[in-house]
């Protein structure tokens, strides 16, 4: 049994799979952590600073920026991975997802 997947329209196995939901699912995810983010910015900010400060002034400034930074791309990531993963949902369940080169049919796997 072949795990390839073959056009029902000309049976080629010249399928791309185009994955439209999931890019835009990742793209939207990762745009809502950020802002999501915004609350452990703060709260990365504070504790760097708070880390920071064992250096003096200077080090309670890069300290906070770095809290704030992770605190954004941490949020970014996990959102990215929430909203890529529900676009993966949908394009196996809701769209046309497989296009054949051959003949141009589009169509869900089965």
């Amino acid at each position: 049994m072949s795990s390839l997947l073959n056009c029902p329209y000309c049976q080629s196995i010249r399928i791309i799979t185009h994955n439209h939901a999931r890019r835009a699912g990742g793209a939207i995810g990762a745009a809502a952590g950020a802002v999501g983010g915004a609350t452990a910015i703060v709260g990365g900010a504070e504790t760097g600073a708070t880390l920071g400060m064992a250096a003096g002034p200077i080090g309670a400034i890069f300290g906070g920026l770095a809290g704030a930074l992770m605190g954004a791309m941490l949020g970014g990531a996990a959102g990215s991975v929430a909203g890529a993963t529900a676009g993966e949902t949908i394009d196996k369940l809701i769209l046309d997802n497989h296009e054949c080169l051959e003949c141009g049919f589009v169509f869900s796997k089965p």
